[in-house]
């Protein structure tokens, strides 16, 4: 699709951008770029959580990273300076539409406040915020919902959703914003990127000539790292060369009752925790592994699925990452909550190397033909103009 000359100004407006923030900041950091090839001229609005990891990058042709304020003690991202410069930016007509990313934090509610008090257009991106694992285990997100998103929802001029999932939690909720159903995208590293692990990583050693099973993500119960787990400690002694590389920042302890769980197997030898990488780093980690495992108990969309089609790996993962390409591709096993099948399905693409060689061929087709950043970007801008025709008055004399 050629890019749209005309212009058009959004202001992107997330809690952060560090990498620690998961796929909203990753999604963002990508997409505003890429909008600027289809006649988008994105503005990023944050708070200086992001400033805490030196390797975020800008997000954009300009991004504004706000302090945070006294309160933000007791709710994260919490900045009264950045609810200021919305209402400063909006009432000045800076913006034609607003942007926001992910749920529950102040820099959300206060975008949305500011954009219904200026009647400057709302759309919003769910990564994730309304899947019902974590709604159920969540009191406080459960009441913010009904008090104070459900309102920002129905004053929104659309809702993106990122998988039909999604769209459909938003219909049980009787949100009347129209939906946009589209995945986010990634970067389509090179074949030789791809194929291999350059040298140069404090973890690497561990893994070299091994059969690297990769996980990537948050440690967090919600990403089934307890499945894996289990999965891993009956696969083990069957694949003495099979060792686990877990990717991602530590949360609610978890990584150290994994490993604790692993060294009582008597497996603390065939682990390797990295914390989180990016950029250079994370690629080698992907050029590392042999299988992908995301055997999530929910999922919005997983940018990490992605990541590891694109580098070419096989995937098993949960049939609650709501990623049916996976499976309709050939590119992965799609597998029940169940350490059984996890087990299972990592057990066939270790005894079959051909095999898990094609399914990582067919991911990364796959990746190429349908998630390509451009591809997002040109859906994203058509339904901001969209939205925008949509709210300009009739010619006069027409009807």
């Amino acid at each position: 699709m050629a890019p749209n000359p005309s212009r058009v100004r959004v202001l992107h407006v997330a809690a952060s951008l560090s990498a620690t923030w998961g796929g909203p900041a990753a999604t963002l950091r990508s997409l505003a770029p890429a909008l600027a090839d289809f006649g988008v001229d994105c503005t990023v609005a944050t708070t200086a959580l992001w400033q805490t990891d030196d390797a975020a990058p800008a997000a954009g042709p300009a991004t504004r990273a706000f302090p945070l304020g006294g309160a933000a003690r007791i709710w994260w991202a919490h900045s009264p300076r950045l609810r200021r410069y919305l209402h400063q930016a909006l009432g000045d007509g800076r913006f034609d539409l607003v942007h926001v990313h992910e749920l529950w934090h102040h820099p959300g509610l206060a975008a949305g406040v500011a954009a219904r008090r200026h009647r400057v257009p709302c759309v919003w991106t769910l990564h994730g915020g309304l899947n019902e694992w974590p709604l159920r285990r969540n009191l406080k997100k459960r009441l913010y919902l009904r008090f104070l998103q459900r309102s920002l929802f129905e004053s929104a001029a659309g809702v993106h959703a990122l998988t039909d999932a999604e769209a459909e939690s938003l219909r049980r909720l009787g949100v009347r914003a129209p939906p946009l159903v589209a995945p986010n995208g990634v970067a389509l590293p090179s074949a030789q990127s791809s194929g291999g692990a350059p040298a140069g990583f404090a973890w690497q050693p561990a893994v070299q000539g091994k059969e690297v099973l990769l996980f990537l993500g948050r440690l967090h119960p919600m990403k089934g790292v307890n499945l894996l787990l289990s999965a891993f400690i009956r696969l083990a002694a069957r694949f003495p060369n099979a060792v686990l590389l877990i990717v991602g920042p530590d949360e609610a302890g978890t990584q150290r009752r994994m490993a604790h769980a692993l060294a009582q197997a008597g497996l603390a030898q065939r682990v390797v925790f990295t914390g989180i990488l990016d950029g250079a780093a994370k690629m080698a980690a992907l050029a590392a592994a042999d299988v992908f495992v995301l055997p999530s108990y929910t999922e919005g969309f997983s940018n990490a699925i992605l990541e590891a089609m694109a580098a070419s790996l096989p995937v098993v993962i949960s049939t609650q990452c709501h990623f049916p390409d996976v499976a309709a591709a050939g590119a992965g096993h799609v597998v029940a909550t169940d350490a059984a099948a996890i087990e299972r399905a990592i057990e066939r693409l270790l005894q079959n190397p051909a095999g898990r060689c094609e399914m990582g061929r067919r991911g990364r087709a796959l990746v190429a033909e349908r998630y390509a950043w451009e591809q997002v970007a040109a859906t994203m801008s058509d339904w901001y103009r969209g939205i925008l025709a949509d709210r300009e008055p009739a010619p006069l004399g027409s009807g």
